[in-house]
């Protein structure tokens, strides 16, 4: 299996070299635990950017793609990659092929099929922010829609980030009580959402500014 992984990845960079995480001292994988929640992140402590590959395979997590990530990582840059929720019972034991190449050239990042094709790198650099709440189904299905689909956001949980909380209820007019609010919270460019239900309400939300 890994040496398909790396051959379709050779095809998209005939001209790259490659190596594993283990042999490249600039760019690692990283690891974040919030509850169930266990976030992959790539480091690069270069002052170049790298391109990362990432494909997880388990059976201990749910709600997370089986398409693998392709992302250009900036120097001295952490970008979130994949977002893994344990189920119950289990360990949280994964494996992950993690292939690391120096960027030699420009490569458009595949879009999921939930977006049309027609969103621009230009319309993607929109800033978008996304304030989650631990216990959110919803914020982590929002999560894996704008990691997976390479939207350039920032996201933070009130409970791990307790000092945004004053911003974001000053920013949506009301309590200051974390429970007024309800998660996700979804800010793009000057605007911000605060009821979104269901995955559609918030695929929509994202389409009304990208597409």
């Amino acid at each position: 299996m890994r040496f398909i992984i790396v051959s379709i990845f050779c095809f998209m960079l005939p001209l790259a070299s490659f190596s594993q995480m283990s042999s490249n001292k600039h760019v690692k994988l990283v690891e974040k635990k919030t509850g169930k929640r266990l976030q992959l992140f790539a480091e690069n402590t270069d002052s170049i950017p790298y391109m990362v590959f990432l494909r997880v395979t388990t059976t201990d997590f749910r709600r997370t793609s089986k398409r693998p990530v392709l992302k250009e990582i900036p120097g001295h840059t952490k970008l979130l990659l994949k977002t893994l929720i344990l189920l119950d019972g289990k360990e949280g034991i994964y494996d992950a092929s993690f292939i690391v190449n120096e960027v030699t050239t420009n490569l458009a990042i595949r879009k999921s099929k939930e977006f049309d094709t027609s969103i621009s790198d230009a319309k993607l650099n929109k800033n978008v922010t996304i304030y989650t709440h631990t216990d959110c189904n919803l914020c982590n299905e929002g999560l894996v829609i704008l990691e997976e689909n390479a939207f350039n956001y920032k996201s933070y949980d009130v409970i791990t980030h307790p000092e945004v909380l004053d911003l974001l209820t000053y920013e949506v007019g009301g309590s200051k009580s974390i429970e007024a609010l309800k998660f996700p919270v979804l800010k793009i460019e000057g605007s911000i959402y605060t009821s979104i239900k269901t995955r559609q309400e918030f695929i929509d939300i994202l389409k009304t500014h990208f597409e």
